[in-house]
């Protein structure tokens, strides 16, 4: 399993985190702790992408280069 920690494996959780991505990793730790029962991302503060999502936005950022390039 990728670690949903690693930056560009995954988004912050838009319930837990209303506000955006914390200022630190300390924070995010008390965060996931205070809600347990999140319904986005089970307590965990963040949602990994699937690899259909990174595949997807891999060739979506290389078509843009490529329109930039020609």
């Amino acid at each position: 399993m990728p670690d949903p920690y690693l930056v560009g494996s995954g988004r912050w959780c838009s319930i837990c985190f209303p506000a955006g991505p914390p200022r630190s990793f300390i924070i995010a730790r008390r965060m996931r702790k205070a809600r347990p029962g999140c319904n986005e991302c089970a307590g965990a503060g963040r949602i990994v992408f699937t690899a259909e999502e990174i595949v997807a936005s891999t060739v979506a950022e290389l078509r843009a280069h490529q329109g930039r390039a020609a």
